[in-house]
């Protein structure tokens, strides 16, 4: 195993963490932080970039020395090792800014890149210094704020920036693809890419990410946000990462132009970018060609609808918004309040106006649960199995239907039209195995570690592993996960790594196999 080629890649994106943070300090100034605010920023980001620097340095490439030999081994540890270092990093601000002890901050770390959303920041958190933080989200510094919505786009766009950057120092060919495969999300087809040349896909899809980032932050700009929570949300938002500026989330802004804004785009985001960009490469909209894209928008329809007439019947006297008011029942406002429920939950975004744990309508909210699993669509910022594994497991179950009947019938499973080998059907239900196995694993482990019932538990898991950050229970969206042990948190830190990372890039390194020569 190339142990240079590694830590070269690890260097590169640790420094490009440094420089990120260094952007919180001009955020500082302009919010008017307080001095000490922007000196710990300030110093934190240069011990970061200094640090990453000095390895970076040590181990890159001499003249005159031949190109590394990286393959999917080196691949996998990258990513895996980028990624923790990248959690511990995205912590600094909140141990030396916000006073968090150290298993909360690698917690809204690890939540914040991995685009889930759960945080443990609220009124009744512990600090180091024992005293709890009066006041809760909105009492933290802006550049602070700032930082948990910059690690959602970060994390998001992590894929993009990761590839970039470590693709002039790959072999041309399989080692960029074998990286690129260790972190983009959902099944590996010969129609994932865009363009014939990985790097063009790449850059047409970073140059996507930013369109959509600055197009959200306009609208919400408009709409009535101010420039900085318009920014921040939309960080968010273009992730599908759930970070908001305000504890009532989403439901602060009542205005209904902002709502379906930000469900017109958590929907885009959780698209394969990939049909993104075959808009500008061959100019052609193919978003009803493509069989995910049409499951992932019918199942938000069709439980968009049902949880609206499930709320109109039950709830005659309205439902609380996260800020305390409440929604008059009327169509159009349930409408509105349960597609964007929906669509938070199944994009993964994790954003709310509404806490459906207090709607009292069981079939709704066992409606929203179902919808953690499948969650968005791959080649997207989103998390969870998704749409097309599922989809194609339909597929599978109905061709055995009718094996039953026709045992001589040969039936092919396609999407797309294009022709699903054995071995990617194999792959994809082991995923959904693995995916189902450490769901109930982590559920079942929870309450040994911290005293909740099995509701809480088992939504805590696949919120966690599917990246959507509100879940039931205790962990319903008008609550936090600041009432775990540290141990829970630890272990829900790992779960969100792996469900970013789709499972495959972590626990292959459980291998021993993986680590002989």
């Amino acid at each position: 195993m190339n142990k240079r080629a590694i830590f070269y890649l690890f260097s590169l994106l640790l420094l490009v963490m440094g420089c990120a943070m260094a952007t919180a300090v001009p955020v500082a100034w302009l919010m008017r932080d307080s001095g000490s605010v922007i000196l710990r920023f300030f110093f934190s980001s240069l011990v970061v970039c200094v640090c990453s620097s000095a390895v970076f340095l040590k181990v890159r490439r001499r003249k005159g020395e031949p190109e590394f030999k990286t393959g999917s081994r080196e691949g996998f540890l990258a990513v895996f090792l980028s990624w923790m270092g990248a959690a511990l990093i995205g912590a600094i601000p909140f141990i030396v800014i916000g006073g968090m002890r150290f298993a909360d901050a690698f917690f809204e770390s690890a939540s914040g890149l991995t685009t889930t959303g759960a945080s443990v920041i609220e009124s009744l958190t512990v600090l180091r210094s024992g005293d709890t933080l009066v006041g809760g989200l909105e009492s933290l510094p802006a550049s602070l704020l700032y930082w948990r919505s910059l690690l959602n786009w970060l994390g998001g766009v992590g894929i993009v920036v990761f590839v970039l950057l470590v693709m002039p120092l790959l072999n041309p060919g399989q080692s960029g693809q074998q990286l690129y495969n260790a972190e983009v999300p959902g099944l590996k087809t010969t129609s994932d890419q865009a363009t014939p040349r990985l790097a063009s896909s790449i850059r047409i899809i970073f140059f996507v990410y930013l369109m959509f980032s600055m197009l959200s932050t306009f609208c919400y700009f408009v709409g009535g946000m101010t420039f900085f929570d318009a920014v921040c949300h939309a960080f968010s938002t273009v992730s599908t990462g759930g970070f908001s500026t305000k504890t009532a989330s989403f439901g602060y802004y009542t205005s209904p132009f902002l709502q379906w804004t930000c469900i017109v785009f958590m929907i885009l985001s959780a698209c394969n970018f990939t049909l993104i960009v075959r808009l500008f490469v061959s100019r052609s909209f193919q978003y009803f060609k493509d069989e995910e894209f049409k499951f992932f928008l019918g199942l938000i329809i069709i439980a968009s609808l049902i949880i609206t007439f499930l709320l109109y019947f039950n709830c005659t006297t309205g439902i609380n918004s996260t800020d305390g008011e409440i929604i008059p029942r009327s169509f159009g406002n349930y409408l509105r309040t349960a597609a964007f429920q929906v669509v938070s939950l199944i994009t993964t975004t994790g954003f709310t106006t509404s806490d459906y744990c207090f709607w009292h309508v069981t079939a709704a909210v066992v409606i929203l649960f179902l919808l953690m699993f499948p969650a968005g669509c791959g080649g997207s910022t989103a998390g969870g199995m998704k749409c097309a594994r599922v989809f194609l497991a339909f597929k599978l179950v109905l061709s055995e239907i009718r094996h039953c009947v026709f045992p001589r019938a040969i039936t092919d499973i396609r999407l797309n039209g294009e022709r699903m080998t054995a071995s990617v059907i194999s792959k994809m239900m082991a995923f959904l195995c693995l995916y189902m196995m450490l769901f109930l694993l982590v559920g079942t482990i929870l309450p040994f570690l911290s005293d909740m019932d099995m509701t809480t538990a088992y939504s805590a898991s696949i919120s966690c592993l599917s990246n959507v950050g509100p879940g039931m229970g205790y962990v319903s969206p008008n609550e936090t996960y600041a009432w775990m042990s540290d141990s829970a948190k630890y272990l829900l830190s790992f779960t969100m790594i792996a469900g970013r990372l789709e499972l495959y890039t972590c626990l292959v390194l459980l291998l021993p196999s993986f680590w002989r020569r």
